[in-house]
């Protein structure tokens, strides 16, 4: 899982600035060629029983790489394709999207597992490649909204550096996004965790929270979806219900109130995410965004194994509860910045950003 994660966070922000260079769309297109070819070859070893430990790391890493490519280019081609009006709902529709994968995908799997193998899996997955090739194949360039590409040479990742430093609505999400992810966001760790030492459960109950957190999540996709949303406010108010969702996640007094918070607490935490990322894209120059969403993403992503291992240190030396608290005590704080004056707010989260932009 961790060499997954490794390209993007090495060069992730180089990739942004390679989506902001060329046609988003011939981007998905090759990276999706690529990443059907290495699920392909990855059914084909293990269908002959080649799957070695060092073989399944190799293509983890290649699979990071794509990723680390793919990510910015598809979050600069949703702008392209929906506009900054309907990038609200073009945001929660995909994140309910991914989530609902996240959910029906293991089932899939698991099916697929007892009835034709492993290896099954990963040529289904390769298929499902086609798919995504064929949908962009049909997109015409002229439905796309217009976006400068940059020349090379013309800037780069140390021009994207400035305009986000001199940038407070851009930067404030940004901020916020590595603060809270990496101190609210880590639900791998922290709710297997209470589940198994707080409530003395096992991995069905594990199994369950995740899914009707899952279900809490699509709710609040759909939610936002519908809204028009004021930047400030709406960051502001996600943040605080986030706050509010973590802080009884921890003070659950037994696993049947830990299940029913579930339920919000999804609705919360999918909301952020879909409010963060539309509130910093509406906020981007469209010839910075493969840039700018490509740092959205490490800040994202990027703080999910620093997080893991940092809960996991203070579940060890505290108690199950604590990363609750924490998570809740730094979506309140981020929260309450965001609501002050913006001139304050800027100057507190990003200092001298504030300060190059006056």
């Amino acid at each position: 899982m961790a060499l997954q994660y490794i390209p993007l966070l090495l060069f992730g922000a180089h990739a942004g600035v390679l989506a902001d260079r060329i046609d988003n769309r011939r981007l998905l297109i090759a990276t999706s060629f690529v990443g059907g070819l290495l699920a392909l070859g990855l059914g084909v070893i293990t269908q002959t029983g080649n799957a070695s430990t060092w073989v399944i790391d190799a293509f983890a890493l290649a699979f990071g790489c794509v990723t680390a490519l793919e990510r910015p280019a598809m979050q600069a081609i949703v702008f392209q394709l929906v506009g900054a009006e309907r990038l609200a709902s073009a945001v929660g529709i995909n994140g309910i999207i991914n989530t609902a994968a996240r959910l029906v995908g293991p089932s899939i799997a698991g099916l697929l597992i007892a009835t034709a193998g492993i290896a099954a899996c990963f040529f289904v997955n390769a298929a499902s490649y086609l798919v995504v090739i064929g949908a962009l194949l049909f997109l015409r360039k002229r439905d796309l909204v217009a976006r400068p590409l940059r020349a090379k040479g013309a800037g780069g990742l140390r021009e994207g550096l400035r305009y986000v430093r001199s940038n407070p609505d851009v930067s404030r999400p940004l901020v916020v996004m590595a603060l809270v992810g990496t101190l609210a966001y880590n639900f791998q760790t922290t709710i297997p965790s209470m589940v198994k030492f707080g409530f003395g459960r096992g991995a069905g109950s594990v199994a369950a929270v995740m899914s009707i957190s899952a279900i809490g999540s699509i709710a609040g996709g759909l939610v936002i979806a519908g809204l028009r949303l004021d930047p400030r406010r709406s960051l502001a108010v996600s943040l605080i219900g986030l706050a509010i969702g973590l802080a009884l996640f921890g003070a659950a007094p037994n696993y049947a109130c830990f299940v029913v918070v579930c339920l919000p607490l999804g609705f919360v935490s999918s909301s952020f995410l879909t409010v963060n990322a539309t509130v910093l894209q509406q906020a981007t120059d469209p010839a910075m965004q493969g840039r700018v969403m490509s740092l959205h993403q490490i800040a994202w992503f990027g703080s999910t194994p620093i997080g893991a291992l940092l809960m996991g240190a203070v579940i060890e030396a505290t108690s199950t509860r604590v990363p609750f608290f924490v998570g809740a005590a730094s979506a309140l704080v981020c929260g309450a910045v965001i609501m002050r004056p913006r001139r304050q707010a800027g100057a507190t989260l990003v200092g001298h950003g504030a300060a190059a932009s006056s």
